[in-house]
């Protein structure tokens, strides 16, 4: 198991990186709701991508893609984040969370392909 902080000058190599690395594996994004409720916003599609973007009409924001042309699509969008953590965990699922300025953590649970 592996968990670390990932620094904002390393956001945009670290979320292509995984991107590239994860493409594919079923996604499902969860917000954080208080102390102890989930909002769900997908639920098991397929990551397209997560892309830090610090151009266009947002001071800074980060973009999470799932889904196919055969599935649903989803995209879901984090303003002004602070924090990224990640964690890899004994089955080899990896976990994101992300922390904006304002507003409700960002679960992103990536589920490992069975061998």
């Amino acid at each position: 198991m592996h968990s670390q902080t990932i620094p904002a000058e390393q956001w945009t190599i670290f979320l292509d990186q995984f991107s590239r690395n994860y493409a594919g594996w079923p996604v499902t994004i969860e917000m954080v709701q208080g102390t102890t409720e989930t909002k769900l916003a997908a639920e098991k599609l397929p990551l397209q991508g997560i892309s830090f973007d610090t151009k266009g009409t947002r001071p800074s924001s980060i973009e999470i893609s799932v889904g196919s042309e055969s599935t649903a699509h989803v995209s879901h969008v984090v303003d002004l984040p602070l924090h990224i953590r990640s964690h890899e965990d004994h089955n080899g699922n990896i976990h994101l969370q992300i922390e904006p300025a304002d507003g409700p953590p960002t679960l992103i649970h990536l589920q490992a392909p069975l061998h």
